[in-house]
């Protein structure tokens, strides 16, 4: 087997795998399958079973001793900031406990950050978040992709607070919109996000305005969680 057919069984492992510990398939301090078994499971090599343990590992979700073999570990340890992760949970989670979960998140650290780009971002940064709402308003006449504008608007916001822990946040951020985005514009009747609740951040933004800033961010991700608690049924998504 060649390095790429290797690197390709051994994403499909880490994949399968990975999705199955989130879903809850392995509960923590259980043992996963061992070697042996993950190579006849999956038609692979030792080489490509024991780098899909690695990047397991690596995001949190297995302890692993030599000739031990692994454990899952506690989910304090998982790294839900990893794309992957968030993707396996997306994927075998309800998804109207996901949405909620990713705006709680979003509630903690989103309003903040509006409100220091509203203080010290610079005119470089803030004309950053003002073209990405532009392109919203472009997306929402239909002429381009409806997620992307709207992910670049929250990300430009995290990029602008010159807060280097803000940064590795951007792509929950990015997940989370892609994830929610559809199911939300679709329960709101929207083609894109809430326009006039986005305009509202931006302007507090360019008004320097640290806590009309905060309010605006806060009253816009309360508005979407609210509506996606109280809706007696979430509109369907398409998968992709």
């Amino acid at each position: 087997m060649d390095r790429r057919e290797t690197s390709t069984v051994t994403s499909e492992i880490a994949d399968a795998l990975g999705r199955e510990i989130v879903g809850g398939a392995y509960r923590p301090g259980s043992a996963i399958p061992g070697e042996d078994e993950v190579c006849a499971r999956f038609v692979a090599g030792r080489s490509a079973a024991r780098e899909a343990v690695k990047i397991l590992a690596a995001k949190g979700l297995l302890q692993t001793w030599p000739r031990r073999g692994s454990r899952v570990r506690e989910m304090k340890n998982w790294n839900f900031l990893d794309p992957a992760v968030l993707s396996w949970l997306r994927e075998t989670a309800p998804p109207r406990d996901v949405i909620i979960e990713l705006f709680e998140m979003r509630l903690a650290f989103e309003c903040e950050a509006a409100a220091l780009v509203a203080e010290r971002g610079t005119p470089a940064a803030v004309a950053e978040i003002r073209s990405a709402f532009e392109h919203m308003q472009r997306a929402a006449n239909g002429s381009s992709d409806p997620i992307a504008p709207d992910a670049a608007f929250h990300e430009a916001i995290l990029a602008a607070t010159r807060n280097r822990l803000f940064q590795p946040l951007s792509a929950l951020v990015h997940t989370a919109l892609q994830f929610s985005v559809p199911t939300t514009n679709a329960l709101f009747g929207h083609s894109v996000g809430d326009l006039a609740a986005h305009q509202r951040v931006l302007v507090a933004i360019e008004a320097k305005k640290p806590q009309r800033a905060r309010a605006a961010m806060r009253a816009m991700l309360e508005d979407v969680l609210e509506r996606v608690k109280a809706a007696p049924v979430l509109p369907k998504r398409s998968k992709g």
